[in-house]
């Protein structure tokens, strides 16, 4: 019995690949009848990283900075991945395949991971890029640590460049 992939998970850094990385879940969900949800982590500063800015910064400064980002996040990254889903489906299209866009905070790998389980994800399409070293280039850190633990296949797409 073949697996049937009902609903496919699309992670977005929002980058410049990002309608192509699209591209690839889109034509899966039409060709398998599949939903998709969009998911975009905003990544958050590690304890270090916090105390670290506070230091530079002041205590308070960067819990009131990161209040302000996550507002603007929350109001334009969905508008943001609307055009980006609108560029590669047309208009109306994507919304007839795109049940859900989600904006997570965390870490992304366990974002992903979270939202796998928690939307029954049969399916996880990714990009594969960094710019850290020459073998990340070939599959980004977080798309080779999602390979080794998700538990449902992970696509990943090799971005052109």
């Amino acid at each position: 019995m073949l697996p049937k992939v009902k609903t496919i998970l699309y992670c977005t850094s929002l980058g410049p690949h990002a309608p192509y990385i699209f591209g690839y879940a889109y034509s899966l969900a039409v060709a398998l009848d599949a939903r998709i949800v969009a998911l975009h982590v905003v990544e958050t500063l590690n304890t270090k990283q916090k105390a670290l800015v506070d230091k530079y910064a002041g205590a308070g400064h960067l819990a009131e900075l990161l209040s302000r980002v996550e507002a603007r996040a929350a109001s334009e990254i969905p508008k943001q991945m609307r055009k980006i889903l609108a560029t590669v489906s047309g208009e109306q299209d994507w919304e007839k395949l795109v049940s859900d866009i989600v904006i997570a905070e965390g870490r992304t790998e366990a974002q992903v991971l979270e939202h796998v389980a928690s939307r029954n994800a049969d399916l996880v399409v990714i990009g594969a890029h960094t710019e850290a070293s020459a073998l990340d280039r070939l599959i980004g850190t977080t798309a080779r640590s999602l390979v080794k633990s998700c538990p449902v296949p992970v696509l990943t797409v090799q971005v052109p460049g």
